[in-house]
Order: structure tokens, then C-alpha cells, then sequence
């Protein structure tokens, strides 16, 4: 036990004193904030409104699509959860003027200002073109289908208010007529309301299963090469005339997980400091709802399979002699990770299917493909427990068995070794 403390502290102190590590730490969450804060914010440095003209037959009817215009601007939806957005009023978004001369020369007249930038677009909305189901909308780009969805829109409900008023019906009467109806998305956990939407969900699955992914990847490669490296420089041999393979082997793993443990701590206090406050403000983030079951288990998922992924990676370190050897049989260990990320989509579909349960109790699509479904709806606590158990004892086996091929592994140098040569070294290191 003395030994394998001794490795740990080693592995764990030469990596954190490392500038990599050091760059890494500080630069990984600080490019993430960028790229999640500085598009919106560029987006809206040195926005000037969009200047339009609506022409119409009548001034009345151009003033009310100028009005419905810009009593829904486009894009209000997706701007609510958005405070910069959504404290930007629609006078500051568009200027539109409404022109009651319909001739053609009026319309070349319009068709020069937009090629001369002086506005950017013109709606023809004469009668004739209301009358043939026709209104173009002239702009110096081609308009995107969200544009048109949106003049098409305040059209169509200037036109349905015009009818409903010659029906008879008022004002308010019209105006109760022609509010959407808005369908809201309610998720049932055992009966009761769950709280968060489904945006909410889908991003905290996100954010921490591709923080396993990643973690779980990048510090298993780690311990890889550093099998290799003290393997190439013959280090390997001193080290084990003090500690036994086993001590070499769980030192190494211990100290690179804590490596890892340090790092996302260190990532998860920058996030709550610098990213959060801002990131609150937008809907998909101020929804997310990290319950105490979801942040245990996002911490148990995290240890058991670095765990279990990093001893294969030290076996592969033992067994190869080069790293370029090492990435070609390190296929085999990513491929259930990849086809893990791939079920998430299943997983939020229907995270009760006999599938999903099932490919979840497997310890090696457990960690990312277990904690998706605590996410998205808690599954009974015994499939919970019956996963982390199954987890453990595939380690245990694991370690027993890759400490095996570790013990003479290490030493061997040349060609990579063949599977029946792998099987005697089991046995050698059995007798």
C-alpha cells in the first residue's frame, strides 16, 4: 500500500507542476466561454436597424402591417430567454416606412435605393398582389424561410382581422380569435410533474456525458503513454525492483484520476465564476435542474469509468512498444464509448425500453449511457445500484487480469505480442 501511495503522489505531482497541464486547465474553459458568449456578442456590436418600405394601395392598410410588424418582430421567439435580445425594442430593430405609390416606376425607383444600400428590402403589397396570392419581397439577399414565415404571418393576420371586422366581430373579439395557442411540453416522473423542459434535459445530458466522454478518453490515452514512455526508457525495470506490478499498475491509474478529478474541479469553479452568471440569463441554460442524485452519480459514473477504461489502456501500454501501435488497438476500447454517445437519442425517447435498460447494466455503456437515463427519468434504484455493482466487479476483474498481462508485459520489448502469446503470459503469471 505504501508503494502504490508513493506512485500515486508521483504521477499525480508530475502532472499537475506540468505547463501542459497548467495551459490546459486555464485555456480549455476559457475558449468554451468564448465560443458560448462572443458569437451572441458580436452579433450585436454595431447593429443598426434594418430599414424597409412597405408599399400598399392604401395608407391604412400599410400602417397596420407596419404595426403588426413590429408588434412581433422576427425572431421574438427565440429571443426571450435572451436578456440583451430581449431588451432590444422593435423600433431599435427595424425602421419601416410605408409608401402608397404603386407604380412601376416607384418600384425601379425602390429597386435602386436597395442596390445602393440606402434601404434593405421593399414589400410589394399592392391589392393586385394580395388579390393574385402573390406579394414579393425584394431584398438584396435571398430572403430565408424564417423571413418570409414572418411577413407572411403579419399579412395573413391583417387580412383576418379586415374579414372578421366586416363579419361583425370587434376588436377584442378578433384579437381572441387569432391568439395562438401555445403547446408547452410537460414531462410526468411517477406520477407527478417533473420539472425542466426538454432543452434543459437535452443540454445537461450533453454538457456532462461529453465531459465523461472526453475525460474518460484523455486521461486514459495518459496513462497509456506513460506505461509507454517509462517502457521505452527502461524506467520501468527500476520501478518494479521496489513495487510489484499490481502497485505500479493501480498508483498509476489513481494518481492520473486524480489528475483528472483535479482539473474538473478546477474547470466547474471557472464555470460557476465566470460563465454561469451570464449563461443563466439564456433559456436553455437557466433551465437546467442538477438535482443531488444527478451530481452523485455523475461523480460515481466518472471514477468507474475512468476506472475501467484507463486499466485497459495501461494494458495496452504493456503489451504494444510504440504509441503509434497503441492508437491502432485502442479501436477496440473507444468503440463502446462512440456507441454510447450514439444512444442518447434513444435514451431520451424512451429511457424505459427494454434496450436502453439493458445496454445500461453493461459496465462498459453504463457510465455515459446510465447516467443519461438518471438524467432524463431516475430508474428504479436497483438497476442504479445493480449497474454500479456490476461496474466494480468488472474493475476488480479487470485489474486482477490486466495486472497479469501488465507484470510481463512492461518487460517485454520487440515486436507486439500475439493473442496466444498474451494467454501464456496469464498463465506464466498465474504459476
Amino acid at each position: 500500500m505504501r508503494n502504490t501511495w508513493i506512485i500515486l503522489k508521483r504521477e499525480y505531482l508530475e502532472r499537475v507542476r506540468s505547463r501542459t497541464f497548467l495551459v490546459l486547465t486555464i485555456l480549455a474553459p476559457a475558449i468554451m466561454t468564448a465560443l458560448m458568449i462572443l458569437p451572441a456578442k458580436l452579433a450585436t456590436m454595431g447593429d443598426k436597424p434594418q430599414h424597409f418600405v412597405i408599399v400598399a394601395s392604401t395608407q391604412q392598410f400599410g400602417e397596420m402591417v407596419r404595426q403588426q410588424l413590429l408588434s412581433e418582430p422576427m425572431g421574438s421567439e427565440e429571443a426571450e430567454g435572451d436578456s440583451s435580445e430581449a431588451s432590444r425594442k422593435p423600433e431599435d430593430q427595424y425602421v419601416i416606412d410605408v409608401d402608397t405609390s404603386s407604380t412601376e416606376v416607384e418600384r425601379a425607383s425602390l429597386r435602386d435605393k436597395v442596390s445602393n444600400r440606402e434601404i434593405d428590402g421593399f414589400l410589394w403589397l399592392t391589392d393586385d398582389a394580395i388579390a393574385g396570392h402573390r406579394v414579393d419581397w425584394d431584398t438584396r439577399e435571398m430572403a430565408g424561410s424564417r423571413e418570409k414565415s414572418w411577413i407572411g404571418d403579419a399579412v395573413n393576420r391583417i387580412l383576418q382581422r379586415q374579414e372578421l371586422a366586416k363579419a361583425g366581430l370587434n376588436s377584442a373579439q378578433t384579437q381572441e380569435l387569432l391568439t395562438p395557442v401555445k403547446v408547452e411540453s410537460v414531462r410526468i416522473e411517477r406520477g407527478r410533474e417533473a420539472k425542466g423542459s426538454g432543452s434543459g434535459r437535452f443540454l445537461e445530458i450533453v454538457v456532462m456525458v461529453m465531459l465523461i466522454y472526453v475525460a474518460v478518453l484523455l486521461y486514459g490515452i495518459s496513462v497509456m503513454r506513460s506505461v509507454l514512455e517509462e517502457k521505452t526508457s527502461r524506467i520501468i525495470e527500476v520501478l518494479l525492483s521496489s513495487a510489484s506490478s499490481t502497485e505500479l499498475m493501480t498508483g498509476k491509474l489513481l494518481g492520473v484520476g486524480a489528475v483528472g478529478l483535479t482539473q474538473i474541479v478546477v474547470w466547474t469553479v471557472m464555470a460557476g465564476v465566470i460563465a454561469l452568471p451570464s449563461l443563466a440569463t439564456q433559456a436553455s441554460f437557466s433551465e437546467l435542474q442538477l438535482s443531488p442524485l444527478v451530481m452523485i452519480s455523475f461523480v460515481l459514473y466518472f471514477l468507474f469509468g475512468y476506472l475501467l477504461y484507463s486499466t485497459m489502456y495501461a494494458t495496452i501500454g504493456a503489451i504494444t512498444t510504440t504509441e503509434q501501435e497503441g492508437q491502432q488497438l485502442q479501436f477496440l476500447i473507444v468503440m463502446p464509448l462512440v456507441l454510447s454517445v450514439f444512444m442518447l437519442m434513444p435514451v431520451l425517447r424512451t429511457p424505459d425500453s427494454a434496450v436502453v435498460v439493458w445496454l445500461s447494466m453493461v459496465p462498459f455503456f453504463a457510465p455515459i449511457v446510465m447516467y443519461a437515463r438518471i438524467v432524463v427519468q431516475t430508474p428504479p434504484i436497483w438497476q442504479i445500484a445493480l449497474s454500479l455493482v456490476l461496474m466494480v466487479a468488472t474493475i476488480a476483474g479487470l485489474v486482477v487480469l490486466c495486472a497479469r498481462i501488465y507484470r510481463i508485459g512492461v518487460l517485454i520489448y520487440g515486436k507486439r505480442p500475439t493473442l496466444p502469446e498474451i494467454i501464456k503470459w496469464l498463465k506464466y503469471a498465474n504459476a
